[in-house]
């Protein structure tokens, strides 16, 4: 025996590949493209949604924006009102001249009623003025009708 070690077999040379290892090849290949086209649509989904969602935030952002301008107009507007009713007269104030104003009311009313009185007396008048016109008129003599003439 000599110390030297054994010899590697030499190799055999390749085999030609098979139509079963081409077949099982191209197999591979369309497996491979298959989850290469469903890789590419997810990430074609994933780019439209981050899109989607920044327009979302987009167009949150504006609502929001005049969300806060209709708050500071609709807070100015009530200022406004609140510095109106405070230039307006107190409640007690307006009661007082609610009593007042009815007061007046009564009176203008018993005047009213007055007014008629009075119109009523000055009608009678005048028409027993007209009846002794008359009487004179037509020499008629108004004692027997027991009224008073002084001449």
């Amino acid at each position: 025996m000599t110390g030297d070690p054994p010899s590697v077999p030499p190799s055999r040379p390749p085999e030609p590949a098979t139509a079963d290892d081409v077949r099982g090849l191209r197999r591979w290949v369309l497996v491979a493209g298959v989850w290469a086209v469903a890789a590419t649509a997810i990430a074609v989904i994933a780019l439209v949604t981050a899109n989607r969602d920044d327009d979302g935030k987009e167009q949150s952002a504006r609502a929001s924006g005049q969300i806060s301008r209709v708050q500071s107009q609709l807070t100015n507007r009530l200022d406004d009102l609140e510095s109106r009713l405070d230039d307006l007269a107190p409640a007690e104030d307006v009661s007082k001249l609610d009593r007042r104003l009815k007061t007046v009311e009564e009176a203008a009313s018993k005047a009213t009623d007055r007014l008629d009185a009075v119109g009523d007396d000055v009608d009678d008048l005048q028409s027993r003025v007209d009846a002794l016109e008359r009487q004179l008129e037509s020499g008629t003599d108004t004692t027997e009708t027991g009224t008073e003439t002084t001449p």
